[in-house]
C-alpha cells in the first residue's frame, strides 16, 4: 500500500509542475504585453533579458520534459484539458462573466415571475422573440412565496389532443376462466363432448395397427407410437377415474336430496371418506383373485414405505464386540 500511494505522489508532482509551469507562462506573457505597451526606450537591455529568458525558458521545459516521462497519458490529457479550460476563461475575463449572471437572473425572474403579469407579451422586445415556450418541469410548479403553496400556472398552453377524463385501460379477458361466464357444468360437458371419448377410442386403435406394422419395418417409428399409444392410455384411464369419482358424488347428492326431504340433516363427503367410497366400489368391480393381488401389492408398498421411515436400531447384544477384541 506504502509503495502505491509513494508511486501516485510521484505522478501528481509532475501534473502539478505543468500546471505551475502554465500559469508562469500566462504571466509572463501578460508581461510582456504590458512591456511591449509601456515603450521601447531601452532596446538594448532588453535584448540581453530577451536572451537570458530563453535559456531559463529552454531548461525549465527540459527538466519538465524528463518530468513528464514517468506520467500516464490519461493524466496528461486531463491537466491540458483543465490548464485550456483556465485559459478560455481568463480570455473570457469579467465581461462575459457578467454576461452570463445577467443572463441567469433574466431567465430566473422570467421563470418565477412570469406568470403574475397577464399582459405576457405586450411588450415589443418580448413579442419580437416569438410565443413563450412553455416552462421546464422545475418550472411547472410556482410559488408565490416562500410560505405559499406550489401551484401550476393557469396560463400555461395545453395540447389540443390532452385526456381530460381519464378513462380505465381496457383489460383482455379470457371467457373460460372469467366468473361472467358462469360456473363450469361437469355433468353437461361431459353430455356436450361425449363424442370425443369416441375418436379417442378409434386413434388409440389407429395406433396399435400402425405399431404392428412398424414393428419390423422401421423400428424406431413403432417405438414413437407406442409411446403415443401409452399416453393416450393412461389419459383415459384418468379420465375413467375422474368418471367414477363424479359419479360416487352424484349418487351421494341424491341420496342427501333424499335425506333432507325425509327432513334429516345432510351429511357432506370428506375426502377420506370419498376414497373410501372409491375403493370399495373398485373392489365390488374385481374378481376374488384381483382383491387378493391388489391387497398384496398394497401391502408390500405400505411395508416398503414403513422401513424407509423406520430408523436403523442399534444392535444392543455384540455392539462392542469389536472393541474387546
Amino acid at each position: 500500500m506504502g509503495s502505491k500511494a509513494q508511486q501516485r505522489q510521484k505522478q501528481a508532482r509532475p501534473a502539478k509542475a505543468i500546471e505551475q509551469y502554465s500559469s508562469d507562462e500566462d504571466s509572463s506573457e501578460e508581461s510582456d504585453a504590458g512591456s511591449l505597451h509601456a515603450g521601447g526606450s531601452d532596446g538594448g537591455d532588453s535584448d540581453d533579458d530577451d536572451g537570458e529568458e530563453d535559456e531559463d525558458e529552454e531548461e525549465r521545459r527540459a527538466a519538465l520534459r524528463k518530468q513528464l516521462e514517468d506520467v500516464p497519458f490519461d493524466q496528461r490529457i486531463r491537466v491540458r484539458d483543465r490548464i485550456e479550460a483556465g485559459r478560455a476563461r481568463a480570455r473570457a475575463g469579467p465581461e462575459a462573466r457578467a454576461r452570463a449572471k445577467e443572463a441567469r437572473r433574466a431567465l430566473r425572474e422570467r421563470l418565477g415571475a412570469g406568470d403574475d403579469d397577464g399582459s405576457g407579451g405586450s411588450d415589443g422586445s418580448d413579442g419580437e422573440s416569438g410565443p413563450e415556450e412553455a416552462p421546464a418541469k422545475r418550472g411547472d410548479m410556482q410559488r408565490a412565496s416562500t410560505k405559499m403553496p406550489a401551484v401550476m400556472s393557469s396560463k400555461r398552453p395545453v395540447g389540443r389532443l390532452r385526456q381530460v377524463v381519464e378513462m380505465p385501460r381496457g383489460r383482455g379477458r379470457d371467457p373460460r376462466f372469467d366468473s361472467l361466464s358462469g360456473a363450469l357444468n361437469e355433468d353437461l360437458f361431459e353430455k356436450s363432448y361425449g363424442f370425443l371419448a369416441e375418436q379417442r377410442q378409434q386413434e388409440m386403435a389407429e395406433l396399435r395397427t400402425q405399431a404392428r406394422q412398424l414393428r419390423d419395418k422401421n423400428p424406431a417409428e413403432a417405438a414413437r407410437v407406442r409411446r403415443a399409444l401409452e399416453t393416450m392410455q393412461s389419459q383415459a384411464a384418468a379420465r375413467e377415474q375422474k368418471q367414477r369419482v363424479q359419479e360416487l358424488k352424484r349418487k351421494h347428492r341424491k341420496m342427501e336430496a333424499e335425506a333432507v326431504r325425509q327432513g334429516k340433516r345432510p351429511y357432506f363427503l370428506g375426502r377420506r371418506e370419498l376414497k373410501e367410497l372409491e375403493a370399495a366400489q373398485k373392489f365390488g368391480s374385481l374378481s376374488p383373485a384381483k382383491v387378493d393381488r391388489f391387497l398384496e401389492k398394497r401391502r408390500k408398498r405400505n411395508a416398503a414405505k414403513d422401513h424407509r421411515r423406520m430408523p436403523y436400531q442399534r444392535r444392543e447384544e455384540g455392539g462392542g464386540g469389536d472393541d474387546d477384541h
